[in-house]
């Protein structure tokens, strides 16, 4: 990835933010990269980047690595965000039933992710996000043949929320032993 990428770009023309409990930076010599531990992590990237825009000058990539551990991270902070608007008999501990429940929750938290990463958009630089896939056998109806598809590792109502606001996307697996 860190070779496509700086032939895309240059080397100091992309950040991989290592997301959540993502540890994939390990395995990736001198990426340049931010920790996101947590949702305020990444607001106050954004904030950085976008206010100090000068010092970042080259930037036009950022890299979500994971687009799952993002969405984790992300629901602790709309479940935060529904507490501090609510009185206390009406506080939550679950993303299920922030905002009035009935996947309030959740699309409370995919915007907090739009408006959060458009804003790097906004001033030039550009979001790709990697995830994870699985693969899942599936039965034909019809002739009864199995096949293997491979679908995203995340919720559906996050997969298709994102996916709208992509110029492209591919799904992809790589086959190895280890």
């Amino acid at each position: 990835m860190v070779e496509t990428l700086e032939t895309l770009v240059g080397e100091d023309g992309y950040m991989l933010l290592n997301i959540g409990r993502e540890d994939g930076i390990d395995a990736i010599p001198n990426a340049s990269y931010e920790d996101i531990k947590e949702f305020s992590d990444l607001e106050d990237f954004v904030e950085d980047v976008i206010d100090n825009r000068e010092d970042y000058s080259d930037l036009k990539v950022v890299v979500v690595d994971t687009i799952d551990e993002l969405f984790r991270i992300t629901e602790p902070e709309v479940i935060r965000l529904h507490n501090i608007s609510h009185s206390t008999d009406k506080q939550v501990s679950s993303i299920k039933s922030a905002f009035g429940g009935f996947q309030a929750g959740e699309e409370k938290a995919v915007e907090l992710v739009i408006d959060t990463l458009w804003k790097l958009n906004d001033v030039g630089v550009k979001v790709w996000f990697v995830g994870h896939t699985k693969r899942r056998s599936v039965t034909d109806v019809v002739t009864g043949e199995e096949y293997d598809t491979l679908t995203s590792n995340l919720s559906a109502k996050y997969f298709n929320a994102i996916k709208t606001k992509l110029h492209m996307l591919g799904v992809a697996s790589v086959n190895r032993d280890i």
